[in-house]
């Protein structure tokens, strides 16, 4: 399969991605580019809600709840803007021209280049990443399509989880799903289509309006914002090999324009008039949008807040010198500040797992850890020589001015986050500050590109204005009358010279490496770690071998779980972190040598387990839950099964001792 045959699914991909939000963003008031960059964390708000809504009246989830959940709330901005703010859009000002071309630019050259890198590092439409979460997520997907409940309140409840232990944010699965359904794909192809729009075209939009947001409508910053976009290890591909966090990937991607909503409602940036109206209806719909995609993507939108916060109190309370003292108005602000920070706290508490993890262990000292986030090269990652440059010059220029201090304030909140997991001791002050990421170093990592981005763009545009103007000149000087008639055109020149050399730095051997490095997780072949390609040819013939409503026995550890996703078959075991089951135990550990009227007979007849997929005992990690499977790996020949399907060492084995 080419990915030319996958442009129907592009096109679905895209029209959930901005449909529903646009229309939205439309209602609240949004106009230009913030309507466009702002429709996809909108979107996925309302595809968040509506999965939770659908799944609580039994509506199916499938494109209905979504265009109800829209009606809805569109209807209920507009209703808000018209009659309670009364809002007056006719005098809104267009975006100047060259404005929109410079996104457009930034939006086009950020696609294609992130596009590019990861339709490599995927290689076919139809590979999948064999990696841990992946089983879960595929699963996740065909258990959506399944059973119609998109919910986030249930869909743990497919690897049996029960009351909180089935919640788990399925944002990325539903659009996933529906990607699947209306463009008639299988789960592999939805999910590797709906990752690419996320990375070629939500992240670098969300990007483009937080720089927007912070710098302005300067062409040139917005068009090389796209560009640097396409220029980081850590995001998105690492996280596409790690894990995979696809969950994460979105709610990353989601989390700039975020961060534009909440600097806009501080009054800081370019643009300090915004429509607060507006920002507040964003604000109230993109949080929910990060916390039903992944929730670390709305505890780092707390995090990023917590200086911005700081930052106005201080400004509202200097603000104060001058004025009439009444002494109500600094206790108000210092009130306000400390509520808050207890909500702050709060938050922060209530967003971290219930089990706190501490599998990963700092990797590196504070000085590595340190330049490591200078050099854009965290985890061990080769150095991005022009984006570092570009983001020192940026920071140079921030730290000149008082008033952009608040910049290197939020570029430092996950630089503090990355140093402390990559670098300090395990303990309690490692698991405060990063516990809620898991002390994951890849997921902190994949912070760093959003204010290094921003930098990157000021420390540009220091060098446009620096060579702009002379350059100009020179050129008027040289061409004569003809600079003279078109006196745009040395500057145009000079913009596409910067944008060019921006690709070709920022796309050289740190990211071919990295691609390289993330495509062997994706590589389908006889030693693959997951699903290799004699038991994906077993698993391909499984409509054929295997009856609708039968269920086969599988170790999760082995691959044998995939089945359920890649044909629809049931399996007994969706992931490898199950609940327990005792009858469930008793399947994995004898249905391989079950005897007519044994006990583990009676089970396997209650709940249709007739199959046995044996793909052996080599395992993606060898956790010891890998061994609790005895009864459906290197399963012995006797009268108790029978072979129904085989490949190389792959094979489907039919339990006929329970019949």
């Amino acid at each position: 399969m080419s990915w030319w045959n996958t442009l129907p699914a592009f096109a679905v991909a895209l029209l959930i991605t901005f449909g529903p939000g646009g229309v939205l963003a439309y209602f609240m008031g949004a106009r230009r580019l913030p309507l466009l960059c702002l429709a996809p964390v909108l979107t996925i708000g309302i595809v968040g809600v509506a999965g939770i809504a659908g799944g609580a009246v039994g509506l199916r989830w499938n494109h209905t709840p979504l265009l109800l959940t829209t009606a809805g709330a569109s209807m209920a901005a507009w209703a808000l803007q018209r009659f309670v703010f009364k809002t007056d859009f006719t005098a809104r000002q267009p975006a100047p021209f060259l404005a929109w071309a410079g996104a457009a630019t930034g939006m086009a050259l950020g696609g294609v280049l992130t596009a590019r890198r990861l339709t490599e590092v995927i290689g076919s439409p139809e590979n999948f990443a064999q990696r841990f979460d992946n089983v879960f997520h595929l699963n996740a997907i065909r258990y959506i399509i399944e059973t119609g409940n998109a919910s986030s309140l249930t869909l743990g409840g497919m690897a049996g989880g029960e009351g909180g232990g089935a919640i788990y944010p399925s944002a990325w699965h539903s659009v996933a799903a529906l990607i699947a359904e209306l463009s008639a794909s299988d789960v592999v192809v939805a999910e590797n289509v709906f990752n690419i729009t996320i990375g070629a075209v939500i992240w670098p939009a969300a990007l483009i309006l937080l720089v927007h947001q912070i710098v302005g409508p300067r062409p040139v910053a917005l068009a090389l914002t796209g560009v640097f976009a396409a220029g980081f290890t850590a995001f998105p591909i690492s996280i596409m090999d790690f894990g995979p966090l696809y969950p994460n990937i979105l709610s990353y991607a989601l989390l700039p324009a975020a961060l534009a909503v909440v600097i806009g409602l501080c009054r800081l940036g370019f643009d300090s008039r915004g429509d607060r109206t507006m920002l507040w209806m964003a604000l109230t719909v993109a949080v929910p949008a990060l916390a039903l995609s992944q929730t670390n993507g709305l505890l780092s939108l707390v995090a990023f807040s917590l200086p911005l916060g700081l930052w106005v109190a201080g400004r509202e309370l200097l603000s104060l010198r001058g004025r009439s003292f009444r002494p109500l108005q600094p206790l108000i602000i210092i009130g306000t500040a400390l509520a808050g920070l207890l909500v702050f706290v709060l938050v922060w508490r209530v967003l971290r797992p219930l089990v706190e993890y501490d599998g990963w262990a700092p990797f590196t000292g504070l000085t590595g850890a340190v330049g490591e986030v200078i050099l854009n090269a965290p985890i061990g990652r080769p150095v991005a020589w022009a984006l570092s440059i570009l983001a020192l010059l940026g920071l140079q220029q921030v730290l000149r001015k008082t008033s952009d201090l608040w910049i290197f304030l939020c570029w430092l909140v996950p630089v503090v986050l990355y140093v402390t997991t990559a670098s300090t001791p395990k303990g309690f002050w490692r698991m405060l500050l990063t516990g809620g990421w898991y002390q994951d170093s890849y997921r902190l990592a994949a912070l760093l590109p959003i204010f290094t981005v921003v930098l990157a763009a000021i420390g540009s545009l220091f060098l446009w204005d620096l060579v702009k103007t002379p350059v100009a000149k020179a050129a008027t000087r040289a061409g004569g009358a003809l600079s003279r008639k078109f006196p745009a055109g040395a500057p145009a020149g000079l913009a596409a010279v910067f944008i060019l050399a921006a690709v070709v730095t920022t796309q050289t051997g740190t990211m071919r490496g990295i691609t390289e490095e993330a495509s062997r997780a994706y590589v389908l072949d006889s030693s693959s770690p997951i699903v290799n390609s004699d038991e994906l040819a077993v698993i391909n013939r499984l409509p054929q071998t295997v009856p609708v409503d039968a269920t086969i026995a599988v170790n999760p550890w082995n691959g044998g779980s995939l089945a359920y996703a890649l044909t629809g078959r049931k399996v007994s075991t969706y992931h490898m972190f199950s609940t327990d089951d005792p009858e469930l135990t008793a399947i994995n550990q004898d249905i391989g040598e079950a005897l007519p009227g044994s006990a583990v007979c009676s089970i396997a007849k209650a709940r249709n387990v007739d199959y046995i997929l044996d793909f052996g005992s080599t395992y993606l990690a060898n956790a010891a839950a890998a061994q609790g499977f005895r009864g459906v790996v290197d399963v012995k020949a006797s009268p108790s099964v029978k072979v129904v399907d085989s490949q190389g060492d792959a094979r489907l084995l039919e339990v006929v001792s329970c019949g």
